[in-house]
């Protein structure tokens, strides 16, 4: 038997945990976030810096957000939720001043997803934005 290999993604210059999205810039086929207070590099010492991450070549049509509003407890935990996918242009504008606090962070095959809780119009959700992208993702940091 062949075995062949798929080596994990350990190389990430930066994390996006507990990154906060606070804006979304749609540039053609950009799609750029804009953070609170930036994000942690993932070498020593793991600064904070200030920065947004953008991502290229977004292929809108396969670009989704799946909302997930509890019922019966409380956002994170297992219980009921209704739920519901949108396309993601839609979502970004229907909740233009949203806070989107970023949990976990997954890369695969021209995608790109991010799993976290979503703030600020007057319900707590899980939410999930599935990026599809077939170019790189930057991330865009400021000088200081």
């Amino acid at each position: 038997m062949k075995k062949v290999t798929r080596r994990n993604v350990t190389d990430l210059p930066y994390s996006l945990h507990d990154a906060v999205v606070i804006g979304f810039e749609v540039l053609d086929d950009r799609l750029r976030l804009q953070f609170q207070h930036g994000f942690i590099s993932t070498t020593e010492p793991y600064k904070q810096v200030e920065g947004k991450i953008e991502l290229e070549k977004v292929d809108w049509d396969f670009s989704y957000v799946y909302l997930l509003e509890f019922q019966d407890g409380f956002c994170g935990n297992a219980w009921n939720f209704l739920g519901k996918k949108m396309e993601l242009l839609e979502f970004i504008k229907q909740y233009p001043n949203i806070r989107f606090e970023i949990i976990d962070e997954t890369y695969g095959y021209n995608q790109t997803k991010l799993d976290g809780y979503l703030w600020g119009d007057n319900t707590d959700k899980e939410c999930r934005l599935e990026i599809y992208h077939l170019g790189d993702m930057n991330y865009l940091i400021e000088e200081q």
